[in-house]
C-alpha cells in the first residue's frame, strides 16, 4: 500500500481558512469490490447529512464536553466479559461508544470484525500479546456483529467465533471522544498536554482553528514515509510531533487526538473525493452540530470548501469542492 499525497500538498497555503481534509492516495478497494464500496459509502453519506440537518434544527440534545477536564480514556475493568480461542472480549462500556479487545493466541496476527447497522465492515488487526486495544462503536445504536478471525498464513485468516452485541450510546458523540486503535491517546500522551496549552481560555471554534494552525505550520509532508508505508499502519501521534513530519493519516489522527482530548467530538473520515481516497476529519460543534467534510469558516458562515485542491486550482475546481457530494465517507474512526 502507498499513500500518494504529495500532488495535492502542492497545493496547499497556509492562512485565516482552516483546513480540515488531509489526503490519503493509493490504498482504495479495486475492481467491483472498489465499486460495492463506493455505493455503499454515498448511501451512508446520504444518512449522515440528513442526520445532520436534525442536529443543526436542535433537535438531537448533546452535552457541551468542551473542556470539562476529562479525559475519555477506554477501560477493560471486567463488568461484562467473553473469552474464546484466546481472544478476550471487554463489553463493560459498549454505551460510551466502544468495546476491548485482547489477543493471546497462537496464531501470528487476529482479525476483529464490526459490523453495525450501517452495513459496512470495519477490520482491526492484533498482536498475540494480551493487550486492550479499544475499537469504536461507530453505526450508534443497534446490534453489531463481532467475528475473530485468526491468520493461518499469508493473507488468510481462519473464523474463530462471532458474537452480536447489542448497543444502547448513552449519547451519539460518545465514540468519538474516546481514544481508540486508531486514534490513540492518554494522560501521558505529549499531544493532549500540547492541545490542553493550545485551547486554554478560547472558545470551542478559536480551540478547533488554534489546533490547526499548530499542525499546518509545525507537521511538514513526509515524502519518503508515503513511499515506503506499509498495509496495516496505525499513527502515533507522538511520534509525529516529535519527528515534525507525517503523511495525511499522520495529520488527521494527531488534530482528532488533539481535539478529542479538548472535549470535542471528532470523527477520523476515510473515504473518497470522486475517485481519490481520502482521510479528513469532521467535529462536532455545540452551535452547529456534526460539521461534515471539509470546513470553512468566515467569521459568519460555514461553507463547504477544500483549499488543498482550490489555492492553485481555479473556478472550476472551486466548483468541484463546493459540492459535498463529491466527497463520500467509506469508513469513521
Amino acid at each position: 500500500m502507498k499513500y500518494r499525497e504529495q500532488y495535492f500538498f502542492r497545493f496547499l497555503k497556509r492562512g485565516s481558512i482552516f483546513l480540515l481534509v488531509f489526503c490519503l492516495v493509493g490504498c482504495g478497494a479495486s475492481g467491483s469490490d472498489r465499486s460495492a464500496e463506493r455505493k455503499s459509502a454515498e448511501r451512508k453519506t446520504k444518512e449522515q447529512k440528513t442526520e445532520v440537518q436534525l442536529e443543526v434544527q436542535g433537535t438531537v440534545d448533546i452535552p457541551n464536553y468542551y473542556h470539562k477536564e476529562n479525559l475519555f480514556l477506554p477501560q477493560a475493568d471486567g463488568k461484562v466479559t467473553e473469552e474464546q480461542e484466546g481472544v478476550s472480549l471487554d463489553l463493560s462500556h459498549t454505551d460510551q461508544g466502544y468495546f476491548m479487545v485482547a489477543y493471546k493466541g497462537s496464531a501470528d496476527k487476529l482479525m476483529v470484525q464490526v459490523e453495525g447497522s450501517d452495513n459496512i465492515p470495519y477490520r482491526y488487526y492484533f498482536e498475540p500479546d494480551g493487550h486492550y486495544n479499544a475499537l469504536p462503536l461507530t453505526a450508534g445504536n443497534g446490534n453489531y456483529a463481532v467475528s475473530a478471525y485468526e491468520n493461518v498464513g499469508d493473507n488468510r485468516y481462519a473464523l474463530v467465533f462471532t458474537k452480536t452485541v447489542d448497543v444502547v450510546l448513552a449519547n451519539e458523540v460518545l465514540p468519538f471522544l474516546y481514544s481508540n486503535q486508531y486514534v490513540n491517546f492518554n494522560e501521558d500522551t505529549k499531544a493532549v498536554t500540547l492541545a490542553k496549552k493550545l485551547t486554554e481560555g478560547k472558545t470551542e471554534l478559536e480551540a478547533v482553528q488554534a489546533v490547526y494552525e499548530y499542525v499546518v505550520k509545525n507537521i511538514v509532508y513526509d515524502e519518503e514515509k508515503a513511499e515506503t508505508v506499509k498495509s496495516g499502519y496505525l499513527p502515533n501521534v507522538d511520534e509525529t510531533l516529535k519527528t515534525k513530519k507525517g503523511i495525511c493519516f499522520d495529520y488527521a489522527a494527531l488534530m482528532t487526538a488533539m481535539l478529542r482530548s479538548s472535549g470535542i467530538p471528532t470523527r477520523l473520515d476515510i473515504g473518497y473525493a470522486t475517485n481519490i481516497y481520502h482521510a479528513w476529519i469532521s467535529t462536532y460543534l455545540e452551535e452547529r452540530g456534526w460539521v461534515d467534510n471539509v470546513i470553512q469558516f468566515d467569521g459568519k458562515s460555514w461553507t463547504m470548501m477544500d483549499p488543498t485542491f482550490a489555492a492553485d486550482g481555479g473556478d472550476g475546481i472551486k466548483d468541484f469542492i463546493t459540492d459535498s457530494s463529491n466527497y463520500n465517507v467509506q469508513y469513521i474512526h
